[in-house]
């Protein structure tokens, strides 16, 4: 079963250039710029090209290869549905189903869904699309209302957010990948920002706040 290999292990490849399958180029080269995961799955359930949104979930979550492994699944059911088969044999170039699903990672959850790109749609093949999208979480809002409030930077709202969370400062360095002593720094400038002396007093600012 796909679902069952390694990320590093999966073929990646960019979709054909104009002059060959078009609609997938240019419809792959527009998803590449939102912020949601964009997945394409060949007719066998293959993950044959993903945008840099989820190379960047990938990245954020050490268990990302369960990620891909979500995914597959997704998309395992959505193939073993009627709609799928439907289309198969038919030909209809309407998508009739929409499958979505939710998967926590690492302790993040992430909203799937998938599509079916039926034969004609984008060439003489058929796809999978699935969209991946990591799910707001209280957390996110704490970086965003520190953003607000304090004015930090991105880098140091999620320094000083990890740092609420309870991790060491080389627990934050390894999951950022940035030094220690650059999550020192970052410290050192929210500490300033905020007007307090340390981790116990952040804390204790942020549940004195608003938020």
């Amino acid at each position: 079963m796909f679902a069952q290999r390694s990320y590093s292990s999966a073929a990646l490849v960019m979709p054909p250039s104009p002059g060959g399958n078009e609609g997938l180029h240019y419809l792959a080269r527009a998803l590449d710029e939102i912020n949601e995961g964009a997945i394409f799955l060949n007719s066998d359930g293959q993950l044959v090209w993903h945008n840099r949104a989820f190379d960047k979930l990938m990245v954020d979550n050490r268990e990302g290869h369960l990620l891909v492994a979500s995914v597959i699944e997704l998309a395992d059911d959505f193939r073993r549905g009627p709609a799928y088969s439907e289309n198969r044999t038919s030909g209809n170039p309407l998508m009739e189903e929409f499958l979505s699903s939710t998967a926590k990672i690492g302790g993040i959850s992430h909203e799937l869904h998938c599509t079916l790109m039926p034969k004609g749609t984008l060439g003489v093949d058929s796809f999978l699309l699935c969209l991946v999208k990591r799910s707001a979480s209280r957390w996110s809002n704490y970086e965003q209302h520190l953003r607000q409030t304090w004015n930090l930077t991105e880098r140091e709202a999620q320094v000083a957010v990890e740092c609420l969370q309870g991790m060491k400062n080389l627990e934050i360095a390894d999951h950022l990948r940035i030094s220690v002593e650059t999550v020192n720094k970052h410290l050192d400038k929210v500490y300033q920002k905020a007007g307090v002396r340390g981790r116990a007093e952040l804390a204790s600012r942020l549940l004195d706040s608003s938020l």
